[in-house]
């Protein structure tokens, strides 16, 4: 299949009730066949598929925002012909669900969603990591612009390599620039729209997505719950899976 000139990497095994799954960043398909197979045996089929620039997807030609991945999305489920479905999201897929389920005009649907320790809050940071912040941007325009350049690039990569995490390290330029585009984004504004029942998931020593995100994410979609898995971390349905499992039962 080929969505906005990318090669895309998919599963669709349709059924009578389908569920679809969106990644998390920089997770190809493979990390989640447990719940693949979990899913299929509580009778789901499974439309899934790697996010441009994962697994066997390729990367984007140009840095998407989070409106391209929701289109990304919809052009998936159309040219398989899924038209409603159980909405299963981890980590940053967690951005694109939230985008679709406040949309009304969506033309999927979905009367119900899991979200696995999802992104889309973005908190204010405390006081000293926005002075630390401050410095930074500062450093970094005397590290890029003429005449300081020449002076200050050495120190503005250093501190830029120390300020990064792994997985932007790991990003190509294209990539980089993408993760910047969806982590700028609070989602809490559209959280009020959504009227799907939510199932939300968290490790309870999640330090990607926290339980905080999880607890926000309760207090402003409607019908919503909140289940920690003790214990657990960002990847909480592989870290203890029994305990995930026995809620995602009930959920189901």
């Amino acid at each position: 299949m080929v969505i906005s000139g990318m090669n895309v990497n998919y599963i669709y095994e349709p059924a009578e009730k389908t569920a679809l799954f969106l990644e998390g960043w920089n997770a190809p398909l493979g990390v989640y066949a447990p719940l693949f197979d979990y899913l299929r045996k509580k009778g789901y089929g499974i439309a899934a598929f790697d996010m441009p620039g994962v697994g066997g997807t390729d990367e984007p030609k140009a840095p998407l925002t989070l409106s391209d991945y929701v289109s990304f999305t919809l052009e998936f489920c159309e040219n398989v012909g899924l038209e409603s479905a159980l909405l299963v999201c981890h980590s940053n897929g967690g951005r694109i669900a939230l985008s679709m389920l406040s949309d009304k005009n969506c033309p999927l649907k979905c009367e119900k969603a899991v979200f696995i320790d999802a992104a889309g809050v973005r908190e204010k940071p405390p006081f000293k990591a926005r002075v630390s912040l401050a410095g930074y941007k500062i450093l970094r325009f005397l590290g890029t612009a003429k005449p300081f350049s020449y002076l200050f690039d050495e120190l503005y990569e250093y501190a830029r390599d120390k300020r990064s995490s792994a997985d932007y390290k790991a990003a190509s330029p294209v990539m980089k620039k993408t993760m910047s585009n969806l982590l700028s984004r609070d989602l809490r504004p559209l959280m009020p729209d959504i009227t799907a029942d939510v199932l939300l998931v968290y490790g309870e020593l999640d330090t990607a997505t926290p339980v905080s995100h999880g607890k926000a994410m309760e207090g402003l979609i409607k019908n919503s719950g909140l289940a920690v898995i003790p214990g657990a971390g960002h990847f909480s349905f592989a870290d203890d899976p029994g305990s995930f499992y026995a809620v995602l039962d009930a959920f189901l």
